[in-house]
């Protein structure tokens, strides 16, 4: 009997444990091979057992200037004595030709079990989408009857309950007034949040929100909340957290209460399993400061110092995020919109990853899954691309 027919022969529970462990790429490729495997792999037991063995990726979006913008999913290689990216994606696909998505710029909310939260906006337009890159599937979340402009400001966050499971985007807005000539945030005479659950079809007012905010990053979903870095009206950096499944805000120990950068670069992640903050407010070095405990403020801990190298004095003015701890000590980590680099723990340098020749790119953490939306939507049209 051939190595094949041996494995079509194997029990389906066998075989099903088997698919579970592959990488994601590999999976794609079973699904156009047997048929038998295709109705295994559709089925939520695998799901939930492939999702619960598969490693982090990563999705990164590119935008190419007057031109348009591109996805694609990335597998990591992580072994005690190498690292790196695949450099040929798991999948790749336009965003204007897939999810019709053709105005404004485009931007990531947030990623969780491989379902991938899209924002596209300009001054007068403002739709989101929740897509899985894997199964190609996506739906188009409702448009709220407003318009803002500048120096109105729009925060989202997307997040998974706790306890119901649901998928919920937070949006805050507030309306914002500013000195007339040092641009400086004087009042927010308005604010307002609302929730959209995935499969409701429609979003939710919540009330006000209770912090003034001046933020420049998505929030951080972990540990069932969304965190955000904000600065108070008198300059202050402080951490406010979103109860995803409870929908109530409260305030989360900051690394260094009270301070007030004269710039705003402080970023948000997860790494080694806990919260983490990115300080690029030094001219000299990039300092990781990780939540040991969560919610408890003497567990940050100053975990990783790194040192800027000439070439790279670009990242002195603008957000740095930490992406991935590799095992050997080697950081991935991404400038604002610019490129990907590793630091690289054994000679102390720091690295650029060119992944494609672009304009600008985003990055975030990605698990590349089979989790299908036609499993939560009730009331949106889950199309296909």
């Amino acid at each position: 009997m051939s190595e094949e027919g041996f494995l079509m022969n194997l029990p389906s529970n066998i075989i099903l444990d088997i698919l579970s462990r592959l990488p994601a790429r590999t999976i794609l490729n079973c699904k156009l091979v047997r048929k038998k495997w295709l109705s295994l792999i559709s089925t939520t037991e695998f799901v939930n057992l492939h999702l619960s063995r598969s490693s982090q990726g990563l999705v990164v979006f590119q935008h190419e200037l007057g031109r348009y913008e591109v996805c694609r999913i990335f597998e990591f290689e992580d072994d005690p004595d190498h690292n790196d990216l695949h450099y040929d994606p798991v999948i790749k696909f336009e965003l204007s030709t897939s999810l019709g998505i053709s105005r404004g710029a485009t931007v990531q909310v947030g990623s969780i079990n491989g379902l991938v939260c899209l924002r596209s906006f300009d001054r007068e337009y403002d739709a989101l989408y929740i897509c899985n890159p894997i199964t190609r599937e996506y739906v188009t979340m409702p448009v709220l009857n407003w318009l803002f402009g500048f120096p109105s400001q729009v925060l989202y966050g997307f997040g998974l309950s706790r306890i119901s499971g649901q998928y919920k985007v937070v949006r805050i807005f507030h309306e914002c007034v500013l000195d007339p000539t040092t641009g400086a945030l004087l009042s927010i005479p308005k604010s307002e949040c609302h929730v959209y659950t995935l499969g409701t079809g429609s979003w939710r007012g919540i009330g006000g929100v209770p912090f003034a905010y001046n933020c420049r990053s998505f929030g951080q979903f972990f540990n069932g909340n969304l965190h955000w870095v904000i600065q108070d009206l008198e300059g202050s950096e402080l951490i406010s957290c979103f109860d995803v499944e409870k929908e109530t805000f409260q305030p989360f120990p900051f690394p260094f209460p009270g301070e007030r950068p004269s710039r705003t670069l402080h970023s948000l992640g997860v790494v080694t399993g806990c919260l983490c903050l990115c300080d690029n407010t030094s001219d000299s070095e990039i300092v990781i400061w990780v939540m040991k405990e969560y919610g408890v403020q003497n567990s940050w801990t100053k975990q990783f110092v790194i040192s800027k190298m000439p070439g790279f004095a670009g990242i002195s003015y603008e957000l740095v995020y930490a992406l991935k701890v590799f095992e050997n000590g080697d950081i991935l980590m991404s400038w604002e919109d610019f490129y990907l680099f590793f630091y690289r723990n054994q000679n102390k340098t720091l690295q650029k990853v060119e992944v494609d020749r672009n304009f600008s790119i985003q990055t975030m953490l990605h698990v590349p899954s089979f989790v299908s939306l036609k499993n939560f939507v009730v009331k949106e049209d889950v199309r296909m691309f």
